[in-house]
């Protein structure tokens, strides 16, 4: 067994002679304890520190994430509601065409509150190609439907004329007039005013002369073709 250090005890050889025996190498284990401790709370505090960093990378990219999402679905909502208002124009404006469409193609009475006067045929030894309606001057004169004005100025015994051109190729002349509130070119729909009767050209006083031409020939007689549209 080892003698302690504190003894320091001299050991004595076979012959006789002592030697003093070196001091045992003791070990500081309290200070070894403690660094070990020290390195290993150390370790402790960067692993903590790097996880802690690592949370906040997690954290942040997270954020981020969530961020994109969010303004991807704001974009996908604000896509959706403009998707929806062009859809709703889109109806909208078919919707208004469809219905131009319908309107455009009913027939009206040029004149309202007149009395019929002369008809179609043989007058006083010439041919009267139209129907007459007596009227006080100013009347409204109104398109009959869809169409195009084809024809606005005076002409000869007829005096001031308005003629119109409608979507089925019937064209109606309106004569004797006293003004205009059309002109060449202009599009119509049924009722728009296109101006006045009067009593200019050859008459006899403020009246309409209404003239119809099926496509654009010859005048046929105004009163079955107005029976035909419905129109008395």
């Amino acid at each position: 067994m080892l003698p302690s250090a504190a003894a320091a005890a001299l050991v004595v050889t076979a012959t006789g002679a002592s030697v003093a025996e070196s001091a045992p190498l003791t070990l500081d284990l309290t200070a070894a304890q403690a660094q070990t401790a020290r390195d290993q709370a150390a370790t402790e505090v960067a692993d903590q520190a790097d996880l802690s960093s690592r949370r906040q990378q997690v954290a942040l990219q997270s954020a981020a994430l969530q961020g994109r999402v969010t303004e991807q679905q704001r974009v996908a909502r604000n896509n959706a509601r403009v998707a929806a208002v062009a859809k709703a124009k889109a109806a909208a404006a078919a919707a208004a065409a469809a219905k131009a469409e319908r309107e455009g193609k009913r027939w009206v009475m040029p004149i309202e509150g007149a009395t019929f006067t002369s008809g179609y045929g043989m007058r006083w030894g010439r041919m009267h190609w139209g129907n007459d309606f007596g009227t006080s001057v100013g009347t409204p004169l109104r398109a009959m439907s869809k169409g195009t004005v084809t024809f606005v100025g005076y002409h000869g015994n007829m005096g001031k004329l308005v003629r119109i051109k409608y979507w089925d190729g019937t064209e109606s002349y309106y004569a004797h007039m006293d003004s205009f509130s059309a002109q060449v070119g202009e599009s119509v729909m049924p009722g728009d005013m296109v101006g006045r009767t009067g009593n200019t050209g050859r008459s006899t006083g403020p009246h309409l002369h209404l003239e119809i031409h099926p496509d654009g020939g010859g005048a046929v007689n105004p009163a079955p073709w107005l029976a035909d549209k419905g129109l008395q």
